[in-house]
């Protein structure tokens, strides 16, 4: 058998394979020999067919068994011999027998992994915040659970920072109504609550310009929108919002009381309990983001260590797998297939650039696994299967015999050593300890 591989970019080859005719004529001839000990031709008795009248009368069957096989045989053999790292095959061209000397030849195209060194991965230098848990951080967690617990009572006052205006509001664009595509809360809202804040989590002086209103008070309002808003019609324009409010509410934040702490912690809690509750919730959250910290500077420090060519056909599925994923999160904010559409560009260059990303770090993974030959407990991929049956709602034997078929069971396996790679560069990093670092807030410093 004749092989010749051609590398071509983006770790794709294609195998140029031709098969002399003595092979060919070997694998017909065991082919018809099988077909005739299993056919029952009348006249003949089981086996007894001659091989002649096999050929003819199976003539097609025959000629796309041979090609399975000779194809099948010809991949194999160009796997071994050049060392490919076979991803899968992504076509077979070019099938043709020569009357000259009877031999068969064919393409292969495929996707290899691809081919690199890896960096030296141990003793990965990390910078990571010391943790430190204080009151300061319980006071603050507390205040947060009081927050959740606030009620709105109805004020006879001017809205002030702090308070809820309950507004109806109609937007317009140069006195005419919005366009049609336009968001849905822009053209109309009713009745919607609204936590005035100092700083605008809605539109640029919208809560500015509510400061002061009384319920049954009407109020235009003339907003100029950002040049980067995601409604490309409205950039650089001056929107104008009709707002009616229907009343203030004032937000009260209960107590830090003995009834207080037994409503949310039962009659056992006490303030020094729910104290000690919080810190240790606290410390749990804070360990989660010093680990996150901690690959995320082990995965940057790799993909900044080493450079290879990737796989078009895996970015091209990951890239896809995540526009589906952003679009899905977006429809379910509210956003419109049309502004979907007007945004694919940039969502498909994200998704595409994030999946480079995860592609690349994935291979590095995956061949640190096989360097330390890592593996995964059986008892771990049982659990994680047993969770997907639990979030599908499927009886468990039912739900393995369709991983089996489908290959769930080995993409969960591949995907659970990438992790136990990941856990092992984080074990063998080398920390330097830094400064607490404050949490992060929202806009209302929570």
């Amino acid at each position: 058998m004749n092989i010749n591989v051609e590398h071509q970019p983006n770790c794709r080859a294609v195998a140029h394979v031709r098969v002399p005719a003595d092979q060919v004529g070997k694998e017909r001839d065991a082919i018809i020999t099988y077909f005739a000990s299993m056919v029952r031709l009348p006249g003949y008795r089981p086996g007894k067919t001659p091989k002649t009248i096999v050929a003819k009368r199976y003539e097609n069957e025959v000629k796309d068994e041979l090609e399975k096989k000779l194809i099948s045989d010809g991949l194999r053999q160009a796997v071994k011999s050049e060392g490919l790292e076979l991803l899968n095959v992504l076509a077979v061209n070019d099938k043709m027998y020569h009357d000259t000397d009877k031999s068969f030849s064919f393409t292969i195209e495929m996707s290899l992994a691809p081919k690199f060194e890896l960096p030296e991965y141990t003793g990965i230098p990390v910078k990571l915040p010391r943790i430190e848990v204080t009151d300061a951080d319980v006071d603050h967690d507390l205040l947060h659970l009081r927050e959740n617990q606030s009620t709105y009572e109805d004020v006879d006052r001017a809205a002030a920072i702090g308070d809820v205006v309950v507004l109806s509001t109609a937007g317009s664009l140069d006195g005419q109504p919005l366009a049609e595509d336009a968001p849905a809360h822009l053209k109309e809202m009713k009745e919607n609550w609204f936590l005035l804040a100092e700083e605008d989590d809605f539109l640029p002086g919208f809560y500015a310009g509510l400061v002061g209103i009384s319920k049954d008070e009407e109020r235009t309002l003339n907003l100029t929108i950002a040049d980067d808003f995601k409604y490309e019609a409205l950039r650089g324009k001056t929107l104008t919002l009709a707002a009616k409010c229907h009343g203030v509410k004032n937000k009260a934040v209960p107590e830090l009381t003995e009834e207080f702490i037994k409503k949310i912690g039962g009659e056992e809690m006490t303030l020094e309990t729910l104290r000690d509750e919080v810190r240790d919730a606290i410390r749990r959250r804070k360990e989660q983001a010093r680990d996150a910290a901690k690959a995320n500077q082990v995965i940057a420090h790799l993909f900044e260590k080493v450079e290879f060519e990737l796989p078009q056909e895996v970015v091209n599925r990951e890239a896809q797998r995540r526009t589906n994923e952003i679009a899905q999160r977006a429809m379910q904010q509210g956003i419109s297939e049309d502004e979907l559409v007007k945004q694919q560009d940039e969502i498909l260059n994200s998704a595409t650039n994030q999946a480079r990303q995860n592609v690349k770090v994935s291979f590095i993974l995956e061949q640190i696994a096989k360097k330390e030959a890592l593996e995964v407990p059986g008892q771990k991929v049982a659990m994680a299967l047993a969770q997907i049956a639990e979030r599908q709602r499927m009886p468990a034997k039912k739900f393995m015999a369709e991983a089996q078929k489908n290959g769930l069971i080995d993409n969960v396996r591949g995907d659970l050593l990438l992790q136990e790679a990941m856990e092992f560069l984080k074990d063998k990093a080398v920390v330097e300890e830094t400064e607490p670092e404050a949490e992060k807030c929202d806009v209302h410093g929570h």
